[in-house]
């Protein structure tokens, strides 16, 4: 079994031997929901692609992890990012959890002209920390080195302009002609999927994105839903490019 994956600010400059503390809240994370025991094999990750490998260290509820490994991890290559329209209640914090479980390497929260919930100053802030949590929470869970980057909340304007810096962008919609299941994929950058709401993205919003280089692309037959499709359509590329023997891609140049 893999050990438990906890979380600190940096593992810059650490080395074999050395003793790293962890937060005092996930110390009390550590030592009362895991139960923790000294000598008991941990996972400690700064977010940003280092991962230490060691022995805890328990007194009371600090925690101590003495390293006996350390290694970086590299981002994928091309990175996956996901834009997901803003969703009513809890299915946006839903999607965010769901796609960091599947790898995704940065998500941006877009406000599509039919979300039903906006992100407007303070809430915008407050919003933007829930999916922040929990992609650190899903992070730990999945045992990632990486949490992802959850960008601010852009318009469809914003979304647009940045389509060109993307290497290949597609539009998931269940009225689109080719899967993405065989679309023709860069063998290096950043690939990004976009996600509508609940309501579904309007003809307007798709010209627009069309219009600057985007392309739609479908998941199959079937109408998910907007928390879900994330998920799948990095599932559908983590076969291609991640998942599959590195000997025989499925990735056209």
């Amino acid at each position: 079994m893999t050990p438990p994956l906890l979380f600190v600010d940096d593992l810059s400059g650490v080395n074999v031997g050395m003793i790293v503390s962890l937060p005092a809240d996930e110390s009390r994370h550590a030592a009362a929901a895991l139960r923790m025991t000294t000598g008991e094999s941990v996972l400690v990750a700064d977010g940003k692609g280092r991962l230490a490998a060691g022995a805890a260290q328990v007194q009371g509820n600090h925690v101590g992890v003495v390293v006996s490994s350390v290694e970086f991890i590299a981002q994928p290559n091309p990175r996956i990012t996901i834009v997901q329209a803003l969703a009513k209640g809890e299915h946006g914090e839903l999607a965010v959890d769901l796609m960091t479980q599947a790898g995704v390497d940065r998500i941006i929260p877009w406000s599509a002209s039919r979300s039903i919930v906006q992100w407007k100053e303070d809430r915008a802030n407050k919003s933007r920390t829930k999916w922040l949590n929990m992609a650190r929470t899903a992070a730990k869970q999945s045992r990632r080195a990486w949490i992802p980057e959850i960008s601010k909340v852009m318009s469809t304007k914003e979304l647009a302009a940045c389509i060109p810096s993307f290497d290949a962008t597609f539009i998931l919609h269940e009225d689109a002609v080719h899967p993405l299941a065989s679309a023709k994929l860069p063998v290096s950058g950043e690939i990004c999927l976009i996600v509508g709401p609940e309501g579904g993205i309007s003809d307007a919003e798709i010209s627009e994105f069309m219009g600057a280089g985007a392309a739609t692309a479908a998941l199959g037959s079937s109408v998910l839903r907007a928390s879900l499709a994330g998920a799948m359509g990095l599932g559908v590329l983590s076969t291609r490019l991640r998942w599959a023997d590195p000997a025989t891609p499925n990735v056209e140049g």
